[in-house]
C-alpha cells in the first residue's frame, strides 16, 4: 500500500537525522542536563497545564490531571535522571572457552529519530514520557500531537520550543497521522486503538521501522467471594471515575463470583454516591472529551439496553451539554450487548456473575489479552495461578491502575493489547539498539591461521568442548 508523504514531515525528519549523525552518540552527563532543563521547564508549566487540559475537556478534574497526567511524568523524568547511567553500563558477555582471549560486550546505544504519536486522554504525560525516554536514550524526536487537545498541545509545544534541534512538534488530524507513520523513522512509537494501531504498523512496515504500539482492549477485574469487598468496591469506583473511565487500563468489565455479587453492587453504589452526591453535575467529575464519543457511550447503554440489560445510574447521571457522565452499572446484558465486545473508554461497568476463578479465568481467555488485569483475592493460590495463567500487559492484586504510575515497573500489552514496552529501564533499552561488540588482540591471530586452513585440530578441540 503506498502512502501520501507530506514534504515538510520529510523536512522536518531529515533535519534532526542530520543533527543525529552530528552528534550520533551524546555522552549520559549530556542527556541528563537536557533532561533537567526540560524538567524546569515543565515544573513553571504545571499550572497552565492544568488550565489548559480543563479547557480541552470542557472539564477536568484538576485531580485527574495533577495525580494521574502532569505528576507521572515529573515522577517518571526523576526516575530515569537517577539510574540512566546504571541503565547505559556496557553488559559485559561471555565468550566461550574457544574464543579466549577474546573478550565481549553490549553497548545499548540510540537508535536515531524517534517518532511518537500521542492521544488524547491523557494529553501529557502519554506525549512526553515516551518523548524524554527516547531522548534520555539519546535520540532526536518527532511527536505527533493529538487534534482533540489544542489547548494542551500548545503548552506542550512552549515547553519543548527551547529544544527545537532535539524534539519537532507536529499537529494536524487523521491525513497527517497518517503520513507521518510512513516516513521512515528509526523507530515509531503509538498509543492509541487496536485498529489505529494496525494502520500504524502496516505504514510502518513499507520501511521496515521498528514500532512499540500501546493500545487497549477490554481489561477485566474479577472479584472473589473471599475479597475484602468494601475496598473492591471502592477501587471499581475510583477504576471507572478517574478521567470518566478514559484510561486504556480502564476496569472494562467486571467478573464477580454470585457469593458476593448483591453485597459488592451495593457497596459500588454507596461509594459512587458518597464521592459523587451530585451525579453528572459533580465538580469532580470529569467530562467526556467530545460529543462523539459522549454520543457513542449512550448508544452503548441505549444498546445494552435494548439487549437485556438491567441498567443502574443515579438521577442527573447524563448531562449532555457539559458531557458528563455518572457512573452505569450494566448487569445481565445479552453477549451480543456491544459493551461486552467493545472497548468502552467510559464510565459503564458491564457485569458478568461467575461461580468460581475457572470460569472467570475461561471468560477472559475467550476475548484477546487485555492490557490490564484486576484480582479481589486473599486466595494465594488463586494469586499464583492468575500469575502464571492470565496472558495480559500487566497484573494488579487487590488494586486498579496504580501498576502504571510505578516508575521501575515496566509498561506495555501482550498481543492486541500492544507490543513492547516503555517506562524505566525497559523503556530506555526500547529506544536504544543493542550493538554486540567483540574484540580479539594480538593473541587471536593464531586462531585466525586455523580458521583460515580449515584445521582439522581446531575442529577436533571445538566438538570436545561441546561433549
Amino acid at each position: 500500500m503506498q502512502y501520501e508523504i507530506d514534504p515538510q514531515l520529510t523536512k522536518q525528519l531529515e533535519s534532526l537525522k542530520v543533527a543525529f549523525m552530528h552528534h550520533p552518540n551524546s555522552s549520559v552527563d549530556t542527556r541528563i542536563s537536557l533532561l533537567k532543563k526540560i524538567r524546569t521547564k515543565l515544573v513553571t508549566a504545571e499550572h497552565d497545564f492544568i488550565a489548559a487540559s480543563n479547557k480541552d475537556f470542557g472539564n477536568r478534574c484538576t485531580f485527574d490531571t495533577q495525580m494521574a497526567d502532569f505528576m507521572p511524568v515529573i515522577g517518571g523524568l526523576d526516575h530515569i535522571i537517577k539510574h540512566l547511567k546504571s541503565w547505559l553500563k556496557p553488559s559485559k558477555r561471555r565468550v566461550g572457552i574457544q574464543f579466549v582471549p577474546s573478550q565481549a560486550h553490549v553497548e545499548y546505544v540510540p537508535k536515531g529519530v524517534v517518532g511518537v504519536i500521542s492521544p488524547w486522554n491523557y494529553p501529557i504525560q502519554l506525549a512526553l514520557m515516551p518523548v524524554l525516554t527516547a531522548l534520555a536514550a539519546g535520540n532526536k524526536v518527532m511527536l505527533k500531537l493529538s487534534e482533540y487537545t489544542p489547548a494542551t498541545n500548545q503548552v506542550i509545544k512552549s515547553v519543548l520550543e527551547p529544544f527545537s534541534d532535539h524534539c519537532c512538534v507536529v499537529e494536524g488530524g487523521p491525513s497527517v497521522a497518517k503520513s507521518f507513520s510512513a516516513i521512515p523513522f528509526d523507530h515509531l512509537f503509538f498509543t492509541g486503538s487496536t485498529e489505529i494501531g494496525k494502520h500504524v504498523m502496516r505504514a510502518a512496515a513499507n520501511n521496515l521501522v521498528p514500532v512499540t504500539l500501546e493500545l487497549g482492549g477490554k481489561s477485566p477485574i474479577i472479584v472473589m467471594d473471599d475479597a475484602d469487598i468494601k475496598h473492591a468496591a471502592k477501587s471499581i469506583v475510583f477504576g471507572k471515575t478517574a478521567n470518566a473511565g478514559q484510561i486504556c487500563v480502564a476496569p472494562d468489565y467486571l467478573l464477580v463470583h454470585e457469593k458476593c455479587k448483591g453485597e459488592l453492587i451495593s457497596e459500588i453504589k454507596k461509594h459512587y454516591k458518597k464521592q459523587f452526591k451530585l451525579g453528572a453535575n459533580s465538580d469532580n467529575l470529569t467530562s467526556i472529551i467530545n460529543q462523539q464519543q459522549y454520543e457513542r457511550l449512550i448508544e452503548l447503554i441505549g444498546d445494552a439496553l435494548h439487549n437485556g440489560a438491567e441498567v443502574w445510574s443515579e438521577p442527573h447521571s447524563e448531562n449532555n451539554e457539559t458531557r458528563k457522565l455518572g457512573l452505569h452499572l450494566i448487569d445481565n446484558a445479552l453477549d451480543k450487548a456491544r459493551v461486552h465486545s467493545e472497548e468502552i473508554f467510559g464510565p459503564l461497568l458491564p457485569i458478568k456473575t461467575v461461580s468460581s476463578f475457572d470460569e472467570a479465568l475461561k471468560g477472559i481467555k475467550e476475548n484477546p489479552n487485555p492490557l490490564a488485569s484486576y484480582l479481589f483475592t486473599e486466595d494465594k493460590t488463586i494469586i499464583k495461578r492468575a500469575e502464571r495463567e492470565l496472558q495480559c500487559g500487566g497484573l494488579v492484586i487487590n488494586d486498579v491502575l496504580l501498576h502504571v504510575a510505578v516508575e521501575d515497573l515496566p509498561f506495555g500489552g501482550v498481543g492486541t493489547s500492544g507490543m513492547g514496552q516503555y517506562h524505566g529501564k525497559e523503556g530506555v533499552l526500547t529506544f536504544s539498539h543493542a550493538k554486540s561488540v567483540f574484540k580479539s588482540g594480538s593473541l587471536g591471530k593464531p586462531r585466525m591461521q586455523l580458521l583460515l586452513s580449515r584445521s582439522k585440530l581446531l575442529t577436533w578441540f571445538v566438538k570436545t568442548l561441546q561433549k
